[in-house]
Parts: structure tokens; C-alpha cells; sequence
């Protein structure tokens, strides 16, 4: 059929999209922080699929205070740029701890609770084999009819992935989704993960939002 129609220029635009800030800390691990890293595996507990340690503040060995400085600068980075607040505040990390995985393993399918932003750094990952995927959990996704596609974006898809290196900094809304798929390759994977949560003021005084914390 043809149509009588001609088709005009049109726009698709993202709303409210998911914001998904990467870095490198561009520079190499010293030994002493690989050692302690390496160290820590003697230390973990199982986690679904994978493990992690048992020391859930790992940040605050003095070995990290380097990169925990480096950490707090992008999320600094993220709140000033992404949330933009208009009154004193900042984003604290609270919880951190460092994850493995093997080769085929897992790290389920997982948000962070009680955070705001969350963050990965990666210590030893392949390039070629290694991603970190997030689900698409929005209510257009719940409520549409499953369709087959040849064509994936970033509409369409109930998954997407990032490739992961070396070096590596990931920060993301601690209520996204995301997950590791089996692990492919001979390396063990190994991340440090961490929570944030607001300092500061957050709603407005006149409006009788206010919440100092």
C-alpha cells in the first residue's frame, strides 16, 4: 500500500534518562594498594554468585586514601553537574568493599538501598570479556508487550551493557538495576564498590521540606 503521506522531518527525544558518568582514574595501581587487594581475597564472604569482603568500609584503610580522594572528587563532580543542588550539600561515601569474580561467575541482579549514588572501580578487568549490564525496570517496560527485535537500542532494550577496563570509575542512581553476566575470560574480575548519601541540606525552609543531616 502506498501512502499518500510524506514523511517530515521528526525528533526523538530521552526523557528523564538514566545518567550513567564514566572515568579512568589514568594512572596505575601502586603495588602496595594491588597487594592489599590481593590480600583482601583471603578475607571475603560468599555474595550471590560471587564473593565479597567481609570489611564493608574498605575505603578507609590507609592504603585507599589516594583513590578514596579521587572517588570523592567525581562524585563531587556527578552532584554539581547532574543533580546541580541549590543549597549546601554533599555526596558522603558511606559503605565501600571490594567484589570478585571468577571465571564463570556472577554478580546477580541488584540495586543499593539506602544510597543515593552508587560507584565502581575497577582493579583487574578484560576489556574483550568484561561489561557491566542495567536493566530496564521503567513502567514503559513493565506494562509493554514483549516484541522481538533485530535492531536494539536504548528504547527497545530491557538490557544494556557498558564495557568495563582496568581503571575504570562507573557512578550511577544507587536505584538502577545492574548486574554480571557469567564471567568470561581467565582473570578474575575485581571491583571496589561504594554507597553515597547526602550531607547537608536537602528541600527548602519556607516550603517546610527542610531536612539538615
Amino acid at each position: 500500500m502506498v501512502s499518500l503521506y510524506k514523511m517530515k522531518n521528526y525528533n526523538i527525544q530521552s526523557l528523564f534518562p538514566i545518567p550513567i558518568y564514566t572515568t579512568n582514574i589514568d594512572r596505575k595501581f601502586t603495588k602496595q594498594e594491588l597487594d592489599f587487594v590481593d590480600h583482601q581475597k583471603n578475607y571475603c564472604k560468599k555474595n550471590e554468585g560471587n564473593v565479597n569482603t567481609i570489611d564493608n568500609y574498605i575505603l578507609k584503610q590507609k592504603v585507599f586514601k589516594d583513590i578514596n580522594k579521587f572517588l570523592e572528587e567525581h562524585c563531587e563532580n556527578y552532584l554539581n553537574n547532574i543533580i546541580c543542588p541549590k543549597f549546601d550539600l554533599k555526596l558522603q561515601i558511606t559503605q565501600s568493599w571490594l567484589n570478585y569474580t571468577n571465571p564463570n561467575q556472577y554478580h546477580h541482579k541488584h540495586r543499593h538501598p539506602n544510597s543515593i549514588i552508587s560507584g565502581v572501580l575497577y582493579f583487574d578487568c578484560n576489556v574483550k570479556y568484561d561489561k557491566i549490564y542495567f536493566a530496564n525496570t521503567s513502567s514503559y517496560k513493565q506494562i509493554s508487550p514483549e516484541i522481538n527485535t533485530d535492531k536494539y537500542n536504548s528504547w527497545n532494550s530491557s538490557t544494556w551493557w557498558f564495557p568495563v577496563e582496568t581503571g575504570n570509575l562507573i557512578l550511577f542512581p544507587s536505584s538502577t538495576e545492574h548486574f554480571v553476566d557469567n564471567k568470561q575470560g581467565t582473570n578474575t574480575r575485581i571491583s571496589l564498590a561504594f554507597n553515597t548519601f547526602y550531607k547537608g541540606t536537602l528541600g527548602d525552609n519556607n516550603k517546610l521540606s527542610e531536612l539538615i543531616i
